[in-house]
């Protein structure tokens, strides 16, 4: 990142009250920088000591051009000067912050990089370590007015205001006379002076009886262990015994000559290549121990494979940020929803009215929702849509606009995307049946548009309509404002390249075959077109050509869709599911068709064909979405449809719900880009799957995985109990049977003493999924964390827990025993 950003810039800070903020670039009120490892945003107001701070990952978005609300009379020249950022726990409840910088250039670089530094994934999996670095650098960072840490934020920082008095005694034990008023300088706050105090005030005696544990012979006293020793513990504990031992060999001297080297603080012991129980907790906590596989954090998927062998991160109703009736719209959320690794995102377009009307927007129907212009919400996902990841973006469109405001909808799509738009089929993959769908890797940088097609005779005839003349796409009963479609380049070149399938002899109906379009670029805007009278209103009243009006009629009876919209959908066509027996035969398989259904359809499926349904999902997309009465924006479970290979699970993005925290935590991986190939079973089309099987699958080795809960750390509650979950098949999943007592009266390490949680056998732990929540007594959520059981690693691990959003919490972990190994039946 460029190195001013380190350094700081002068900018205006605009305050929630300023009705009148200029910005003359001679008196700049405060200086805006990033922290050194790219941790926080800090801020600090000219002539003063104190600094504000912004954690990088609370933060959801950094962007230029949007007004601030509180700033009067503002022109757009300096709206791109101001930088937005949006930070929060919840992406439906967001805060605020925005600066004006000294030019646009400049604000577009500090948005790009803040933006770049809050999805950075490194940041989101970061061991006990840097999370402690990370807490120390959230005291240290914000000082005062008097350039000096308060004492009461230290305290707070080890645990809640009831448990303060508590935390002072145990300061002044370690030597620290300090009272909650007091206030500490930074020179006397290294890290290491909070290192040895976090030591002091987190014991940690469970670490500390599992190294005297450990078997030795070597040993010179108890709180030494040489390196033979730790070898012998590394392989038995923290090695998987499933991995290949000339793929993945055993731990040797070598790396446990590293970890001494490490980790070991005494110089003596490290030329005696022993390690203390100091070196053993330091390294237990490090990035050399993580709970995870980092590999499977970056993109190491296949990207070459056809659409439907991947699931698809996707959202419901993308505009609501909250209830689906009477929620409030937004623009914003599509650009966050996308940042996070969202690839299908939904926008239901209906036509606008009062001051609104001629323009198409975006809006829950009938359900008293707040509406946002359809152009805006393309020009959100334009800026957004490949920022994090490079992957194909589809947009669900739910149509219910009239035939002159859809024509609009697709001049505003290709005006706005350009060439990010796929308007035709690749030619190396043919909209014909039989013909796989194309890849991830071949659509990069793509935005798709899911959507009813035209049959390709209805299409064709009303293209020609469309060059030939103008066109009245009125009701009987309703007048409609027109237009004449003048700028849109209807050719016989168009015509032959659009449905090259009509062209051949036989005959083909839209269940066996569909069209190609051909691109339509416009490079002027709707509303220029108007008023240079390219494009020409037409007086709103009914066509007194019957006689075409007619044809038209009949010509349309199929679908009410405009064709310049249509010829906008090629390897998305939804269509009306036809049926398991319909879909099987290879003369009718369309990959390029792709159905919708309900969760309450998609379950009825599952019951009744899950065999069938999967088969359907290895070559076609399918698309689920929340029954019609979740009116609060709540979850169904997405794994019941993963299960069968369903690709886009929608979800209610702005409820942080059960079904949401599985979501954020499988597409979290390969790099977070929004696509996750399918376990091999869901794609293989020769062989069938059952997810209700209750034995081994052919070519897959169930796994056994046991955890025992062994600490807490931070906690913030005097008592808590955890509860560990298995999500994954039918018969793999396991809920609300393991869980710990209650311990109360120690926050900072509390020792949960349970035995091994055992899931016996795990039947297809490529979709399974392991669930940690921690509760207070009175079952209040504190943190949970979700890992793929395929990305967990064995041995004595932390687990650093998120709040319900995905957020990691500030210092919250448990300390944990895994033990994973192959099933053997008894």
């Amino acid at each position: 990142m460029p190195g001013f950003l380190w350094q700081g810039t002068q900018c205006t800070f605009v305050k929630s009250k300023d009705t009148n903020i200029s910005y003359d670039g001679i008196n700049p009120s405060c200086l805006l920088r990033l922290d050194e490892e790219g941790m926080f945003v800090m801020w600090q107001f000219n002539n003063q000591k104190e600094v504000h701070v912004l954690e990088c990952s609370n933060l959801r978005e950094a962007t230029t051009g949007i007004q601030a609300k509180d700033i009067k009379g503002t022109n757009e020249m300096m709206t791109q000067r101001i930088l937005t950022i949006f930070h929060g726990h919840e992406i439906s409840n967001l805060v605020v912050v925005q600066f004006v910088l000294k030019s646009n250039e400049e604000a577009k670089v500090w948005a790009d990089n803040i933006t770049k530094v809050s999805y950075e994934l490194k940041y989101r999996h970061l061991s006990p370590l840097s999370i402690m670095r990370k807490q120390w650098k959230r005291i240290y960072l914000p000082i005062n007015n008097k350039g000096l840490i308060p004492v009461r934020r230290l305290v707070k920082s080890f645990t809640s205001d009831r448990n303060e008095k508590v935390v002072l005694q145990k300061l002044k034990t370690c030597g620290l006379i300090y009272g909650k008023k007091d206030e500490i300088s930074q020179s006397e706050f290294s890290f290491e002076f909070y290192q040895k105090l976090y030591n002091k005030m987190c014991s940690r005696g469970d670490v500390e009886n599992i190294f005297h544990e450990m078997e030795a012979d070597k040993r010179s006293h108890n709180d030494i262990i040489d390196i033979d020793a730790l070898v012998e513990w590394m392989n038995d504990n923290q090695r998987d015994p499933r991995h290949n031992e000339i793929l993945v060999p055993a731990f040797d001297r070598k790396q446990a000559a590293n970890i001494i080297q490490k980790f070991e603080p005494s110089q003596r012991n490290i030329k005696n290549n022993c390690l203390s129980l100091e070196g053993f907790t330091l390294y237990l906590a490090s990035d050399e121990n993580p709970l995870i596989y980092f590999d499977k954090i970056s993109l190491h998927a296949d990207m070459e494979q056809p659409l439907s062998h991947y699931f698809i991160n996707s959202s419901h109703n993308t505009y609501l940020t909250g209830f689906q009736i009477r929620g409030k719209s937004s623009v914003d959320i599509y650009r966050h929803i996308l940042l996070s690794g969202c690839r299908c995102i939904e926008l239901d377009c209906w036509d606008g009215k009062g001051e609104l009307h001629g323009e198409p927007i975006i809006t829950h129907g009938k359900a008293m929702c707040t509406d946002v212009l359809f152009k805006n919400v393309l020009v959100a996902i334009r800026d957004a849509a490949f920022v994090t990841s490079q992957y194909p973006v589809i947009l669900s469109f739910e149509t219910h606009c009239s035939k002159p405001l859809q024509h609009k909808m697709a001049m505003y799509c290709r005006e706005i995307f350009g060439e990010m738009l796929l308007d035709r089929n690749l030619e190396s993959h043919p909209l014909l049946p039989g013909q796989p769908l194309p890849s991830p890797h071949q659509l990069q940088r793509k935005i798709l548009i899911k959507n009813k097609r035209l049959q390709p005779d209805v299409e064709k005839a009303q293209l020609e309509d469309l060059k030939s003349d103008s066109v009245t796409w009125g009701d009987d009963d309703v007048t409609e404002l027109t237009y004449d479609i003048i700028p849109y380049a209807i050719t016989d070149e168009t015509l032959e390249e659009a449905h090259p399938e009509l062209q051949s002899t036989k005959s083909c109906d839209d269940t066996k075959l569909n069209i190609s379009s051909q691109s339509c670029m416009s490079d002027i805007s709707v509303e220029s077109n108007i008023e240079k009278g390219l494009l020409k209103p037409l007086v709103a009243t009914k066509s007194n050509d019957s006689t075409k009006k007619s044809s038209i009629r009949k010509k349309t009876s199929a679908t009410n869709i405009h064709p310049s919209l249509s010829v906008l959908v090629n390897y998305c066509q939804s269509v009306k599911f036809p049926g398991f027996k319909k879909v099987q035969a290879e003369s009718e398989k369309c990959c390029f068709h792709m159905s919708s259904f309900s969760e309450n359809g998609g379950m009825n499926y599952i019951k009744s064909n899950a065999v069938n349904l999967t088969n359907y999902n290895k070559s076609q997309l399918s698309r689920i979405y929340p029954r019609g009465n979740r009116v609060d924006s709540s979850n169904y479970m997405p794994q019941i449809f993963w299960n069968v290979g369903c690709q886009l699970v929608s979800l209610n993005y702005q409820t942080s719900d059960l079904g949401m925290q599985l979501n954020l935590a499988k597409f979290e991986y390969n790099a977070a880009c929004g696509y996750l190939l399918k376990p091999e079973a869901l794609r293989q089309e020769n062989k069938s799957f059952d997810c209700f099987a209750e034995s081994t699958i052919d070519g897959v080795i169930a796994a056994q995985c046991g955890v025992k809960i062994i600490s807490g750390q931070f906690v913030s509650t005097t008592s808590s109990f955890v509860e560990v979950d298995m999500y994954g098949l039918p018969n793999d999943t396991i809920r609300k049977e393991f869980r710990t007592s209650i311990v109360a009266n120690n926050g900072l390490n509390t020792i949960y003493k349970s035995n091994e949680f055992l899931f016996r056998k795990v039947i297809y732990p490529d979709l399974a999924m392991l669930r940690f929540t921690l509760y207070d007594d009175g079952r209040q959520l504190i943190g949970q964390r979700v890992v793929p059981l395929n990305s967990l690693q064995t041995g004595y691990r932390y687990v650093p827990l998120r709040s319900p959003g995905g957020v990691p919490l500030d210092s919250t972990t448990l300390f944990v025993k895994i033990n994973l190994k192959s099933y053997v039946p008894d």
